[in-house]
Formats: structure tokens, sequence, C-alpha cells
């Protein structure tokens, strides 16, 4: 009888398989805990791959050049040969460009040579008096959707004529034969165009700088 009273009291005192069940419960709490660590981290770490992905097509849309000539550059000697008057040059998008505006607003332009910088929107009528080198611009699109003359698509070409002064009054000093001269075209959005030539030894009317 004492026998099975002791029997019967070590099955009630044995705890092993609550232990048991502790440790189940324990380990789906850390397995649980993990999963939602790692889910964390996972998407933490897609995002932040995502937003350097982003930064980076930001950063090379805009060192790109939204703009590429297309054929040669004129220049053009006023009547008296003694100054260029005139460059005219033709734009395209750049391979990969979207549309881009060629109102001239939305434009600027520098000019350097040896002697002189200037500076300005292509509107140069909206700065008032031109009394550096830069006189007007003229943005036509010659290629393209005539019904938007403002945005230059793929395979649209727009020509740019720069009229420039030929005396020395004011800030301007003429462009002269055998002298190296830089336009940069700087559009809203994405990398610049430079147009960089050299007059040739003796002015003509009409000047093809390749």
């Amino acid at each position: 009888m004492k026998n099975a009273f002791v029997q019967m009291q070590n099955l009630y005192s044995d705890r092993k398989g609550i232990t048991g069940l502790e440790t189940a419960i324990i380990l789906i709490a850390f397995i649980v805990v993990a999963a939602v660590f790692a889910f964390t981290v996972m998407t933490t770490g897609l995002f932040s791959s995502e937003k350097a992905k982003t930064t980076a097509q930001a950063g090379i849309a805009e060192a790109s050049s939204t703009f590429a000539p297309k054929g040669a550059v004129i220049a053009a000697a006023n009547n008296a040969k003694t100054s260029v008057e005139t460059i005219t040059f033709q734009i395209t998008t750049a391979s990969g460009s979207t549309g881009t505006s060629i109102a001239k607003s939305k434009i600027a332009l520098i000019y350097s040579d040896d002697n002189q910088r200037d500076s300005s929107s292509a509107n140069i009528s909206a700065r008032g008096t031109a009394d550096g080198i830069l006189k007007t611009v003229v943005i036509n699109k010659i290629v393209g959707d005539a019904g938007s003359p403002d945005l230059l698509q793929q395979g649209d070409v727009a020509e740019i004529i720069v009229s420039l002064n030929t005396t020395t009054a004011g800030k301007a000093t003429k462009l002269d034969k055998n002298q190296i001269f830089r336009l940069e075209l700087i559009p809203q959005q994405g990398g610049s165009l430079i147009i960089s030539r050299k007059t040739p030894p003796e002015l003509m009317k009409v000047m093809n700088l390749e």
C-alpha cells in the first residue's frame, strides 16, 4: 500500500512534460524574434539598395550631357570681315536623354575666349542692355514636331544662332581671326554641351569650323 502511495506521489511530482513545453515555447519565441529581426534587416537593406540605385541614376543623369552636337559649326564674319558676327550650330538630344526644353528662358549660355567671359540666359534681351559680347540668341527646331517648338525629343534637331557684338564698346572685345572661343550650353537638367573652336587665320563671310 505504501509503495502504491509513493508511486502516485512520484507521478504527480514528475514535471518533465511541463519543462519540455516551456522549452518549446521559449524556442518558438526565439524563432519568431529572429524572423522579425531578419525581415527588418532585409527590408532595410533592400530600401538602402534601392535608394543608392536611385541616387546613382540621378547622378549619372545629371553628369551626362543632355544635348549632342549635330553637324558642323558655321561662323559668319561681318561685312568688313573684321570680326565674327554669328556662330551657328545644330543640336539634338544625347543618347538615352528624354525630351528637354529648348525655350530660351530655360537655357543658359556662357561664352569665353582669351579676352573675355560673358554669361546669360539664351533670352539675352531679358537682361537689359547687352554690353557683353553675347548679343542675341535664336533657337529654332528644324527637325521634329512643329507643334511643340520648345521641346526637343529623340530624333529632333534644333538650330542655334548666336550673334556677337562686333565692336569693342563696353565690356565686349570682338572675336577676331585666329582665336579660340568656347560656347557652353547649359539646360535646366542634365550636363552641359560645350562647343569649342578656333577661327581661321583669315576671316571670310562664311566659315566652316568643322
